[in-house]
């Protein structure tokens, strides 16, 4: 890859970190379309890897939002007391 495509590349992946961050979604989204746009023209395999491994991705981030529902809901019902029990739950999992 040409430094300058590599250099584009990092710096939208960085822009849309940043305006993600600040609260300006739509144009953040906008520049990691264009990072991932620049990463698929020059290693499409791994892309295409990372499109197969796409279910196990979100099966994971699933399960990580259902124990941070617990925790919440833990939370909520026993206020600071359910801190040393919700902390047991989530490192048994």
């Amino acid at each position: 890859m040409n430094n300058w495509k590599r250099i584009a590349m990092f710096g939208a992946f960085g822009a849309s970190v940043a305006l993600i961050v600040r609260g300006r979604r739509p144009e953040g989204i906008a520049a990691a379309g264009l990072g991932l746009a620049l990463l698929a023209a020059e290693h499409p395999e791994y892309l295409e890897s990372l499109w197969e491994r796409a279910p196990e991705y979100l099966d994971r981030g699933s399960q990580l939002m259902q124990v941070i529902g617990r925790l919440k809901q833990r939370l909520e019902d026993e206020g600071p007391r359910a801190i040393p029990a919700a902390w047991q739950e989530m490192t048994q999992q």
